[in-house]
């Protein structure tokens, strides 16, 4: 864009076209614009907020605004632009039924306050490049879609890495229970990734063991008690004896399924429908069982029973009162995290939560004893609350404040920040979530005693 600039602006400084070529008429306010988009397509709309939420703003298209005395309107990008200030206020939506709908879609996580616009002059500079932009081809020198094989051919292009990683998160949403599975799932993430991803790209291995992909998408096409066996299996073998070259031609993974020919599921067993994992399934948790079929109006039945909102979220259910100031807007600001969508930067707040809470008690409490290590820290407080390790909602902050215990244990949480090998797990993420919040309210209370 010969002659423009570039600028990082504030959402609530830009103001939405009043001529914008999608209105039948001008405009007056940009409450009025947004009521104008969502008139026309308000699915749409929701749709783009939705993505905003999950995935943020589309780096590779930029907002194109021009200088209009005190205002900075958008010329390219209303759409984006509108979604975002309705996200920050969903009152700018014209109706209530609107109104609580991006409420419910702005809680999901954190939309952007700032967007990089392209500054231009004049619409007349900018204006070759918008109609590029929205009339088609133009001969090739505008937007080229690409073609149904096309399309086919990038859906599909996913390697078998990203499968393999993909796969190992569903196999531990499926078996959350099974702690020496995990382990195992753990082990393949961090060091065997890749010979894992050679195994499953292979489409036999897929058929045998019951899985396919759609997407981001995984379908088991057995019951979770009959794939267990297998995934015990295979997930143990690879995190130990399995190499590389123990399954670099198809006939030497041919040979492992025959070695493991007793415990593969049974074709009899197969469900009439698979049943689907989605790292992005939007508000229904991360596993999604069998499709509800439709019903004669294309109404659903009634769907599974939602994750209950704790879960969704680190330390959902947890409200500090008597630690300072920054600790209590240090957890709230982590309690909007969504465990499911960003489970690396929840991993990380887990021990940040939990370091930063123990560390103010100390502090205000004039701890000196056992303050050198984490889990100094934290046994000061469970020897404080819960001397006689009587109190069973603090077992597993017992048990997971050890430096080994398992997968959970504090080595597990010091990976989670400083080891660029570990890939948490959603469920390990809950798990500890879970466990550590009756310790930061016990760690409250113990606060507001000392006070009175």
């Amino acid at each position: 864009m010969s002659g423009m600039k570039q600028a990082s602006m504030h959402v609530a400084s830009l103001t939405l076209d009043d001529n914008n070529p999608r209105h039948a008429k001008q405009t007056a306010s940009d409450a009025e614009s947004i009521a104008a988009l969502l008139e026309k397509s308000p699915e749409k709309l929701l749709r783009l907020a939705r993505d905003i939420i999950q995935h943020g703003i589309n780096p590779t298209e930029l907002v194109v605004i021009m200088l209009d005395g005190e205002r900075n309107v958008v010329l390219e990008g209303n759409r984006r632009v509108a979604a975002l200030k309705l996200l920050h206020d969903p009152k700018l939506a014209p109706t209530e039924r609107l109104q609580r709908q991006i409420a419910a879609i702005a809680k999901r996580g954190q939309s952007p306050r700032r967007v990089t616009c392209i500054v231009a002059e004049s619409r007349l500079q900018a204006e070759h490049w918008i109609k590029l932009r929205h009339t088609g081809e133009n001969g090739g020198v505008g937007v080229v879609r690409w073609s149904t094989s096309e399309a086919s051919r990038f859906g599909g292009r996913s390697t078998p890495t990203e499968k393999a990683r993909l796969f190992t998160e569903a196999a531990s949403d499926w078996f959350p229970e099974d702690l020496e599975l995990l382990k195992n799932i753990q082990t393949v993430r961090d060091g065997r990734i890749t010979t894992f991803g050679r195994m499953i790209a292979d489409p036999t291995v897929r058929n045998r063991l019951g899985i396919s992909f759609d997407g981001d998408v995984v379908l088991r096409n057995y019951p979770r008690e009959k794939i267990h066996p297998i995934l015990t299996r295979l997930f143990a073998d690879f995190a130990d004896t399995v190499s590389v070259d123990d399954i670099k031609t198809k006939r030497d993974r041919e040979k492992y399924l025959e070695k493991v020919e007793g415990i593969l599921p049974k074709l009899a067993d197969r469900l009439d429908e698979p049943e689907k994992y989605s790292k992005f399934p939007g508000s229904e948790g991360v596993t999604q069982e069998k499709e509800k079929e439709k019903g004669a109006e294309g109404e659903s039945k009634k769907p599974r029973r939602k994750r209950p909102d704790f879960e969704k979220r680190l330390f959902q259910s947890v409200t500090l009162a008597h630690v300072s100031l920054r600790t209590s807007e240090v957890l709230e600001e982590a309690k909007r995290l969504s465990i499911d969508e960003m489970p690396n930067v929840a991993a990380i707040m887990v021990r940040t939560v939990v370091d930063v809470v123990a560390t103010d008690v100390a502090a205000q409490l004039g701890w000196k004893r056992n303050q050198d290590t984490l889990k100094g820290r934290i046994s000061a407080i469970l020897n404080q609350v819960d001397p006689g390790k009587t109190d069973l909602s603090l077992s597993d902050a017992w048990r997971f404040s050890q430096e080994h215990d398992g997968t959970l244990g504090l080595k597990t949480l010091h990976s989670f920040v400083h080891s660029w090998k570990s890939h948490p797990l959603t469920v390990e993420v809950r798990k500890l979530s879970l466990a550590y919040s009756p310790l930061l309210l016990k760690a409250d209370e113990l606060l507001a005693k000392n006070k009175r």
